[in-house]
């Protein structure tokens, strides 16, 4: 990009750092001041009841259906290939592995997988299942959504996704729109599980436990800090620190960010900690891209808690030697905590297993699910915004604007001019002999909004009197102006161009997370929207918040008459800032989405989690927006889920 010089770049990266580790070293201070055994009890009821409202509301049970579509064995230990449905028609695969040389009723535990694409046929996740089963466990492991034999998009859609991540971000993504959260769907595939394993007769409901690695010591945490038939826990290369997390410019999953948690003062941690005093593993790799260092700390926290609850024993960590992975050592070293902790005898030593072919474990015939009935995510995620649309109340455009600024946390908005920096020693010489003077208006601590104004006359340190364009752009306002023909007309108007570049936009455009292009679905651009969910601060609302504050600095210094422009991902912006300013600008959006409706209508799209607006589907849609805004607005060329002209 020609104008894309990002001398801001690292602007948002450290707000976030400063934000996070502030947050959590408040939460170290109340970690340090828990000194007796009812100051600890305290403490894991607190985190058990906001990790619940994080995650909260759970769907109501419904019928499993499960049944064994066929068995394979490998020793002593048979496999049943068995399916159920964790919502009605909603289909889960699963593997269940049982010992045949023990007799009578047998501890038991449930398997969650991480990010491999063959899901429950990775060789690590069969082979812990089958390390456990040797030893007379009864453990059932599951396929994630969107892994295994439970693949979510195809060609019909858009396309596969080139990995399951992107498409757990996606379907997160679109949830968001009607306040659900991708981690809650997760989870209660595993709770289900649960129900099903518990509901054997084979099975002691008293020595239940739960193991996964990465995105399953993702689940393992959670199911831990909310199932409370789970008694012993063992999660792998995940536990670390949000702060880690971020600081090490580490994006993740869709459902590694709970709304609210954050806001709620948790670390990763407190997941395990909820489930204190039951019997809790960490386990993690010195090589992980998930700290170890900080791994380490979180164990010093979890073993604090159990001393002072009197079970000192049923806290332990194990750091491996590795990279990231369920390794022989960190599977051996859970093999022998569920042994001790279920009470069996015998050698702890785990047995070496050839993989069973994934063909050998499919619980469908073609290995993925076809049943006619079958329903996948977005289908319902569609289903459940219809729904809302049909039922959802229309509101006044003054009690609209309300709802809008209590969804983008905008509630507390200062009144008068922000502070400035007028940089006088850089400007921009563009190709058409102009040049644009650099504002930075300081809309809040640590963060800047990028104004520049374009002028071919004398330096001027204040923004020009009287009516004025002021134009927010796509990803760049100055690539804008630079290449986008609607931006380009903006200079040959009689009213002089102002441009703003929002946090994480043009001059502030993020060079962290390998500096890879804007819209990766693991870039740095997602990365700070899903930080701002875990706040319950979206990061719409922050770029609107911006743009507001950039009008009351140009309405400070004398201008009037300002007509808002907004184009593509920053229409929404614009949108937003243009409903809820006390000075309610003439606004003109080019490049615009229709509806967030449209996202829920469509398998895939390609608007970013920083466009969207958790819940919003409950209360308006854009249109709803576009009609508040009544004459001021003008719309142009919009486009479509995929960010493209719309036929």
């Amino acid at each position: 990009m020609e104008y894309f010089r990002n001398r801001y770049a690292h602007m948002v990266q450290e707000h976030h750092v400063t934000r996070v580790r502030s947050t959590l070293e408040e939460r170290a201070q109340r970690i340090a001041q828990l000194k007796t055994k009812k100051d600890a009890q305290n403490y894991v009821k607190q985190v058990r009841q906001a990790i619940r409202k994080c995650f909260a509301p759970f769907p109501k049970r419904t019928a499993l259906n499960a049944r064994v579509t066929g068995t394979t064995s490998k020793g002593h230990v048979t496999v049943e290939k068995i399916v159920y449905e964790s919502r009605p028609n909603f289909y889960v695969t699963a593997n269940l592995f049982r010992p045949t040389h023990i007799n009578g009723k047998h501890p038991c535990a449930l398997g969650v997988c991480g990010h491999s694409e063959n899901g429950k046929a990775h060789a690590n996740y069969q082979g812990y299942a089958y390390a456990l089963a040797s030893k007379g466990f009864i453990v059932l492991i599951i396929d994630p959504i969107a892994q295994g034999e439970r693949k979510q998009f195809f060609k019909k859609d858009g396309g596969a996704f080139d990995n399951c991540c992107n498409a757990h971000n996606q379907m997160g993504n679109q949830m968001m729109l009607i306040d659900e959260f991708f981690g809650t769907w997760r989870v209660w595939d595993g709770i289900r599980g649960l129900d099903y394993l518990l509901s054997r007769p084979d099975t002691d409901k008293t020595r239940v436990g739960v193991t996964g690695n990465s995105g399953g010591g993702t689940l393992t945490s959670y199911i831990s800090a909310i199932e409370d038939r789970i008694t012993m826990s063992a999660a792998s290369c995940y536990i670390c620190s949000i702060d880690a997390n971020v600081a090490n410019e580490e994006p993740t999953d869709s459902e590694q960010s709970p709304p609210g948690f954050l806001a709620a003062g948790l670390d990763h941690v407190d997941l395990l900690i909820a489930a204190a005093p039951r019997p809790t593993l960490i386990l993690g790799q010195r090589h992980d891209f998930f700290s170890s260092r900080h791994t380490e700390k979180a164990a010093k926290d979890l073993k604090h808690i159990h001393k002072l609850l009197g079970t000192p024993k049923t806290a332990r960590h194990f750091i491996g030697d590795g990279f990231h992975g369920f390794q022989d050592d960190a599977r051996q070293e859970m093999v022998s905590w569920f042994m001790k902790h279920a009470k069996l005898k015998g050698s702890t030593r785990i047995p070496k297993l050839e993989p069973l072919p994934d063909e050998e474990l499919y619980a469908t015939k073609k290995g993925i699910i076809d049943f006619k009935n079958h329903v996948r995510v977005f289908e319902i995620t569609k289903d459940n915004a219809d729904t809302i649309a049909k039922t959802r109340k229309k509101l006044s455009a003054d009690n609209l604007a309300r709802k809008a600024k209590q969804l983008l946390q905008l509630n507390k908005i200062p009144a008068g001019m922000p502070e400035y920096r007028a940089l006088t020693q850089i400007n921009a010489h563009t190709p058409y002999k102009l040049r644009a003077e650099v504002f930075c208006i300081e809309t809040e601590p640590g963060i800047q909004a990028i104004v520049e104004v374009y002028n071919n006359g004398p330096r001027k340190m204040y923004p020009p009197a009287g009516s004025s364009n002021v134009y927010v752009g796509h990803i760049s306002s100055g690539d804008d102006v630079l290449n986008n023909t609607y931006a380009k007309d903006l200079l040959k108007t009689n009213k002089p161009l102002i441009t703003i570049d929002p946090r994480g936009i043009g001059q502030s455009c993020s060079k962290s997370c390998g500096d890879i292009e804007f819209f990766h679905p693991y870039g740095a651009d997602y990365m700070y929207a899903s930080i701002g969910e875990m706040y319950k601060n979206s990061y719409l609302g922050q770029r609107v918040f911006d743009v507001l504050r950039s009008l009351d600095w140009l309405y400070a210094n004398g201008s009037k008459n300002i007509t808002l422009h907004g184009r593509g991902i920053n229409s929404i912006t614009v949108a937003f800032a243009a409903l809820i300013h006390k000075n309610k600008p003439k606004v003109k959006l080019h490049n615009y989405l229709t509806s967030y409706q449209s996202l829920c209508d469509s398998p895939q799209f390609t608007w970013p989690c920083s466009s969207l607006l958790r819940g919003v589907l409950k209360h308006f849609d854009l249109p709803d927006v576009y009609k508040a805004l009544g004459k001021r607005l003008e719309l142009s060329q919009p486009w479509n889920q995929f960010m493209k002209n719309k036929k």
